[in-house]
């Protein structure tokens, strides 16, 4: 309203004596990302850092401003500008044999002695590479520490799911029902955990349709096409998250002992596990995040309130039966994750109760910790603070694939050259092609396209 006021009085004074006073024609709002686009056009912004400027107007969390003034202030094009620079000379060396013949390709250095100018490139691009091979090789840290982190929250019916959402949103964001089969779509929430903006999704519960011929285990006894689609979108959102987290009844937990005291693996193979409906639906979409590298996994016995621990019967509370269940031998829930032979993690297991909020703080601090680790290199990094350094970051998907694209052209430049001076003009070739896609990253080289889409993404005035 206070805009749209301000753009009312201006279009008034479009023809008045006032604009001609101070010597000014007409008045007109500026069009999407304009001043910006002024300030690159004149060089005073370089690509990078207009598209820090469009992360910091639109930064939600802590984290986002910090990676976004951190690049505003010129470091990361400085290390692309570095990089660009240096095959840029490398190159100017590889033409200059081309152009003068072989005899140029030796020179006197400062003590005297001859060199090969050629060998020299060869050494500079190595070494270059492997540097630029450190960026990239980063699990992806910048884009998540940008675009945000997604975590999952699966479980069978009924286990506590939807209430875990609202007790981390803080609000009532999902419905909460005795009737199993509430939740039928995916419930997101945008929290700050950390300083990372993290989605967490509510999903819809995980239980057994009754028929055993489907392979999938959603068949159509027991449910409806509707939760059937539910639960198909809580095994993508499982699948499509960083993080899961699986909820489980800590009463169905306790059933889950064999009559020995002992309990099956959650991860064995032969898929026997009729001891709890909803437990073996959930065993059925865990193996799918095993078989997806890079995923974390905290297993959550939710409605320990309920559980009868004046019975001296209960001897062995379900985090201990959880511990059991996924192989994990840690005395403490603080110890150490085990790690799956493919990359999934398998975190840790809480006893909690929503009813009563009890252990729930310990989990925030646990899934904080794990959203952390996953945004920065150092496995001790604090909720308070992240390391400066952790933040000059590749941020974007068109960054990490221009210095791919970069760091191949240097691989192939470096078999090429292996040929001595048979193949320079194609190594030449090679490191123009590596310049050229840095040159694309800070905007050196041609980006219409790219800045087409960046200045439409700034709301007008920017």
């Amino acid at each position: 309203a206070v805009v749209n006021g301000i753009l009312h009085t201006l279009s008034q004074f479009s023809t008045s004596e006032l604009l001609v006073a101070v010597g000014l024609r007409s008045v007109r709002p500026a069009e999407r990302g304009e001043f910006t686009q002024r300030a690159y056009s004149a060089g005073k912004l370089n690509l990078v850092e207009v598209e820090a400027l469009a992360d910091l107007v639109t930064a939600d969390t802590g984290l986002q401003r910090k990676l976004a003034l951190k690049q505003m202030d010129g470091s990361v094009a400085r290390i692309y500008e570095g990089w660009r620079s240096q095959l840029i000379r490398g190159l100017a060396h590889a033409e200059a044999i081309i152009d003068f013949g072989d005899d140029e390709d030796l020179e006197e250095n400062e003590n005297g002695t001859v060199e090969n100018i050629w060998g020299g490139v060869i050494a500079q691009v190595q070494t270059l590479r492997r540097s630029m091979e450190g960026y990239l090789d980063n699990a992806n840290r910048g884009e998540i520490a940008r675009d945000g982190l997604k975590i999952a929250i699966v479980g069978p019916t009924n286990a506590g799911k939807s209430s875990l959402l609202n007790l981390l949103a803080q609000r009532e964001v999902a419905i909460v029902s005795s009737i199993e089969g509430t939740t039928r779509d995916v419930v997101e929430v945008s929290l700050d955990l950390g300083g990372v903006k993290c989605t967490v999704s509510d999903t819809a519960g995980l239980r057994n349709s009754g028929d055993d011929d489907d392979s999938t285990g959603l068949g159509t006894n027991r449910v409806d096409e509707i939760e059937l689609e539910g639960m198909n979108r809580a095994r993508r959102a499982a699948k499509e998250s960083h993080v899961i987290v699986c909820v489980l009844d800590a009463t169905h937990v306790q059933q889950l002992l064999r009559d020995d005291g002992s309990t099956p693996s959650l991860n064995s193979a032969d898929g026997n596990d009729t001891t709890n409906d909803g437990f073996q639906m959930v065993t059925s979409v865990l193996r799918d995040a095993y078989a997806n590298p890079g995923q974390e996994i905290i297993y959550v016995a939710n409605k320990a309130d309920l559980l009868p621990r004046s019975d001296a019967a209960v001897s062995t509370p379900p985090i201990a039966i959880l511990r059991n269940r996924l192989s994990l031998d840690h005395a403490e829930s603080t110890s150490t994750p085990d790690t799956n032979t493919n990359g999934t993690v398998v975190s840790y297991a809480h006893e909690i109760s929503c009813s009563t909020n009890d252990g729930v703080e310990h989990l925030l601090a646990n899934l904080t910790q794990i959203v952390l680790n996953r945004v920065t290199s150092s496995s001790e990094s604090s909720s308070n603070s992240i390391p400066t350094e952790e933040l000059t970051l590749i941020t974007r998907t068109r960054h990490r694939y221009h210095v791919t694209q970069c760091v191949e052209a240097m691989a192939r430049f470096e078999m090429l050259a292996a040929n001595n001076l048979e193949g320079v003009e194609l190594a030449a070739e090679e490191l123009r092609l590596a310049a050229s896609e840095l040159g694309r990253v800070v905007g050196a080289v041609d980006v219409e396209d790219v800045l087409d889409v960046l200045f439409a993404d700034f709301c007008i005035g920017k």
